[in-house]
């Protein structure tokens, strides 16, 4: 399982070595999607199989490509995607003395992307496989979505918008003061998210225990509202193509390499607090 690890954290690294941040990736169609089962990848799957720059949201895995009477391309290479498969073990010999514990382990299988493979034209035309997926709602929507949401005030005498757990709310500067409306909306989702993480919504570790600037439990949960945040804007539509400084990617490098578990973990905190604040149920996933 440390091997998936550090093999996902690696990926992610060298993204941020090349000035790249994955979890800013705007995808143009829609989130990544089984082209067989329909069920959307989720958590980190979302990122790793955004670093590709294919148009097609779409993947399937070699079987699934057989099956349909297809090939994948030559010299094509296959993304990794995980998920958490359950152990059960049974403890004690008698019935009702018996216990069961249940472990969740990390595996990984592949997948190719439709545009990798060749399938028979009677396949594709069951699907429009270039059509991009509507909206699901203007960030506005999103916004007045949040059911029993924290209160969000406009200051511009503060410095950064940020969010007070002890108030439960978000301060941030009107949107006027921002450079752009997507710079306005990033940062209100950034501080949405970290409002999930009350403790009368996803009761969250990284608000709901004594924060310390600079820990691992800090770093973890400030990567969760920034890949919260580009989740919400790419279901809103919005497009954040942020000039990203040296400082701010030479610190996410030193904070992955300390710790190669926290990309996964956050990634999968983010994908669950996306779907609280759009009231979505995530239980149809590849990935909890």
């Amino acid at each position: 399982m440390n091997f998936i690890y550090q093999k996902i954290t690696d990926q992610i690294l060298e993204q941020l070595k090349q000035n790249i941040v994955p979890w800013q990736k705007n995808w143009s169609s829609a989130f990544p999607e089984n082209y067989i089962s329909g069920l959307r990848y989720q958590g980190i799957n979302t990122i790793m199989l955004g670093l590709s720059n294919f148009e097609s949201h779409y993947w399937l895995t070699f079987r699934q490509c057989k099956a349909l009477g297809g090939s994948v391309k030559k010299d094509e290479h296959a993304s990794m995607v995980v998920f958490w498969k359950p152990i059960v073990r049974i403890t004690g010999t008698e019935l009702d003395e018996s216990t069961a514990d249940v472990h969740f382990l990390l595996k990984y299988y592949n997948v190719f992307n439709l545009q990798q493979v060749e399938l028979p034209d009677e396949v594709l035309k069951k699907k429009n496989i270039m059509s991009s997926s509507p909206k699901i709602m203007e960030a506005e929507q999103i916004i007045q979505g949040y059911k029993n949401p924290p209160k969000i005030v406009f200051n511009n005498m503060i410095p950064n918008p940020r969010y007070i757990p002890s108030k439960d709310m978000i301060e941030i500067l009107s949107i006027d003061k921002f450079h752009t409306p997507a710079d306005y909306y990033s940062s209100l989702f950034h501080e949405m998210a970290h409002s999930s993480g009350a403790i009368h919504r996803l009761n969250r570790s990284g608000i709901t225990d004594k924060i310390i600037f600079g820990s691992s439990s800090y770093g973890r949960e400030e990567l969760v509202a920034e890949i919260t945040s580009q989740f919400l804007c790419n279901v809103s539509g919005i497009n954040t193509n942020f000039e990203n400084s040296v400082s701010y990617i030479s610190n996410w490098l030193q904070v992955l390499q300390n710790d190669p578990k926290m990309i996964v973990i956050a990634a999968s905190q983010a994908q669950k607090a996306t779907a609280y604040i759009l009231n979505h149920s995530s239980t149809n996933s590849l990935e909890e």
